[in-house]
């Protein structure tokens, strides 16, 4: 089965060893982790909201404006979804057509699962951490499929070594 979709297997590791360590600092940050960690810089906004410190679309909206912003958790972000989709999306050492197999079941189930969040999430949860809930959203189909594929390539190795 031709896969010139996934990135080579040598990217798996290092991008792998980024993602958790982004993850895990996004988690600390999120978590009102420690001021030493933030990066101030001017950045250019296309939407900014000068009274609430740029964080909700809401009061006095300005448009195309350079500002003074902290860009760590752009950047954290930015690692992890860089760094998790091509760790998702990167071949096995020996590709065939069953971890193919194997991958599109745990990215349909990751979208199912992702999209039964988000519908739990627009019933139940309400105000300003429904906005954490959205931000939740943006990764967990990525951390999902990544963790089901784990799961069913370790019970496929596992199953393959009893074989033998």
């Amino acid at each position: 089965m031709k896969t010139n979709y996934l990135f080579p297997n040598r990217f798996k590791v290092l991008s792998g060893i980024v993602f958790v360590v982004s993850f895990v600092f996004l988690i600390v940050l999120l978590g009102g982790g420690d001021d030493n960690y933030v990066i101030n810089a001017k950045v250019f906004a296309v939407v900014f909201d000068s009274d609430s410190g740029g964080v909700l679309p809401i009061g006095n909206n300005q448009y195309f404006k350079w500002t003074e912003n902290s860009i760590t958790d752009e950047l954290v972000v930015l690692l992890l979804i860089v760094s998790g989709v091509v760790f998702a999306f990167s071949k096995e050492k020996h590709e065939d057509e069953l971890v193919a197999s194997i991958r599109l079941k745990s990215l349909a189930w990751a979208t199912i699962a992702n999209y039964a969040i988000l519908s739990l999430a627009y019933i139940f949860v309400y105000g300003l951490t429904f906005f954490s809930v959205i931000l939740f959203a943006a990764f967990s189909q990525l951390i999902i499929f990544i963790v089901l594929f784990r799961i069913n390539m370790y019970r496929f190795n596992k199953f393959a070594s009893h074989e033998e």
